[in-house]
């Protein structure tokens, strides 16, 4: 009886920590925005394109690096275009779990970390 009521309680806390999770369209909206990294900075939009740095003012296309993002199973999920065209086969989806994603700052893959920044900032000399 005992290590029945210790595995309901177990599973009461398991299910309040998932309900507390953020949800993969909840962590999408958070995702749009510009962000910075050590290196670049980059911009997410809501309709799933990303580009490093501002796009080329004289064209569609953004000046350098780009491509499309989703999030999936709170994964980031993001396919590559360098300037100049695709990927060389074998093209493939680069995916990195999520660990942390607020308001201001993204964790992800294990390694990346970059903190969001005003649409203005992006490209600013550091």
């Amino acid at each position: 009886m005992r290590a029945v009521a210790v595995l309901l309680a177990a599973l009461t806390v398991a299910a309040s920590v998932r309900g507390g999770e953020q949800s993969d369209r909840e962590l999408s909206r958070l995702m749009v925005g510009a962000w910075r990294s050590p290196r670049h900075d980059y911009l997410y939009l809501a309709d799933g394109t990303w580009w490093m740095g501002k796009p080329d003012p004289n064209g569609p296309e953004p000046r350098v690096t780009h491509g499309r993002w989703r999030i999936e199973n709170h994964t980031l999920v993001i396919s590559t275009t360098y300037l100049g065209g695709e990927l060389p086969p074998p093209w493939k989806e680069e995916r990195y779990p999520i660990q942390k994603l607020t308001r201001t700052e993204i964790v992800y893959g294990g390694v990346y970390r970059l903190t969001r920044i005003g649409l203005e900032h992006v490209d600013e000399e550091r």
